[in-house]
């Protein structure tokens, strides 16, 4: 089919401009029903048209020195958000301090009220921060632990946040437990077991990896925060590898506190990200900065950092429409077939090895795998020096391979690459 019957046919209206210069995301969103009348119409399944993907890549500024499976760290703006956050940098410089006395609180809060219908919830329990970190460390540095206070972590939990309980830990003198979560797990209860076995009278907190940024796995968050909440355990998830990426709205999982970063799947600028915390919990965490501006139940009292670029906060906005314009549901089934694409290829290959759960339900885009012979960072230095494909190494205790990252911007001609690259090093 012709690219432009198909995205007519999609409910899509582009800017008109050259492929290569968009500089707008679509300005109609493509829903579920205009993807049900095209496959009536045509049979084409919109998860894997290359025509429509390649308009989709179009739009985004990346690397063409490179092939970038590295996409798990932080993705490429499309052009849509990155100019609009440099005509908003530019209009803040022109206007300076007016605009940050007299405009910016507004912004602020209209940029609130947009993330948390995005997120599902309430704009009064959305803290906007700088990344996953800051907003999970404003937890775990400012809850009233008392001496002896046991805490449940995951044995792959992001570098980051177990440091940030040894703190506490050597602080406080609470107790750190640690789950151990299997590389390739049997069932959803398995996983709630790990962390639930471990629970005791004196256990205050589960700290939960929604997407486990080391291979992709997805766990059961939903199940293991209402077994937790059966106990009167307070759960704090770090979901930023899940949102924007798996088709969920993050207050529905009911969580105490969830974190995430902006500038990986939902392609916003560097430094936006943000926190939620129910209502309840509000007034007893001690903000990471001091604030006097704001009541102890107030969300905004966690905001206080000084003086910072709202021109960022103001590109999630934008980021937003852009994601929307694809769709939750449609993006999340993209990255799968990206994933399951290139994995089914190389899987049977008696020296490769595959440190992911496969099935929908347990993974997104991110996988990891390893070739025998080679370590984690062998084989990352080997397929960027040899065939100029960028990856990230895992050596991690728990797991080692190479994490392969693709995106809405990465096509099948890259990926092909990708697996021919594997087959020739394996067959080295």
């Amino acid at each position: 089919m012709q690219r432009k019957t198909f995205l007519t046919q999609s409910g899509i209206l582009l800017t008109g401009l050259p492929l290569a210069g968009l500089a707008r995301p679509f300005a109609k969103t493509m829903n579920s029903e205009a993807l049900n009348k095209l496959k009536e119409k045509t049979g084409i399944n919109p998860v894997m048209d290359e025509n429509y993907w390649n308009i989709v890549r179009g739009m985004f500024n990346y690397s063409k020195d490179f092939i970038n499976l590295e996409n798990g760290y932080f993705s490429p703006q499309p052009f849509s958000t990155e100019q609009f956050h440099q005509a908003k940098e530019h209009d803040i410089n022109h206007r300076t301090s007016w605009f940050m006395r007299r405009e910016q609180r507004d912004m602020i809060e209209q940029t609130r009220k947009n993330l948390s219908e995005f997120l599902g919830c309430d704009a009064e329990e959305l803290v906007l921060t700088r990344n996953t970190t800051e907003g999970l460390n404003t937890i775990i540095s400012g809850f009233p632990w008392q001496k002896g206070d046991e805490v449940i972590i995951g044995n792959q939990d992001y570098g980051s946040m177990v440091a940030a309980f040894k703190q506490q830990e050597k602080r406080e003198g609470i107790v750190i437990k640690i789950a151990q979560i299997p590389l390739l797990p049997k069932s959803d209860e398995e996983l709630v077991n790990a962390y639930l076995s471990l629970a005791t009278s004196k256990t205050k907190v589960i700290h939960l990896t929604h997407m486990i940024n080391l291979s992709g796995q997805l766990l059961p968050a939903k199940k293991i925060i209402d077994a937790a909440h059966a106990k009167g355990i307070e759960v704090i998830v770090d979901a930023a590898h899940s949102v924007a990426h798996i088709d969920f709205k993050p207050a529905e999982l009911g969580a105490d506190y969830l974190a995430a970063s902006l500038h990986k799947w939902l392609c916003c600028p560097l430094g936006a990200g943000f926190l939620m915390m129910k209502k309840q919990h509000i007034h007893k965490i001690w903000p990471l900065m001091a604030d006097d501006e704001f009541g102890d139940d107030n969300i905004r009292k966690f905001e206080h950092q000084g003086t910072k670029p709202p021109q960022t906060v103001m590109a999630i906005n934008e980021a937003i429409k852009f994601h929307n314009a694809i769709g939750s549901t449609l993006k999340q089934e993209r990255l799968q077939y990206l994933k399951s694409y290139w994995v089914a290829k190389v899987q049977h290959l008696d020296k490769v090895t595959i440190n992911t759960p496969l099935t929908s339900e347990r993974s997104g885009a991110i996988a990891n795998f390893l070739v025998k012979g080679y370590t984690p960072q062998q084989l990352a230095d080997k397929l960027l020096k040899d065939f100029k494909i960028f990856t990230v190494a895992i050596d991690h205790p728990y797991i080692k391979g190479v994490r392969i990252t693709p995106h809405l911007y990465t096509s099948i001609a890259d990926l092909d690459k990708f697996v021919e690259a594997i087959k020739s090093i394996s067959n080295s």
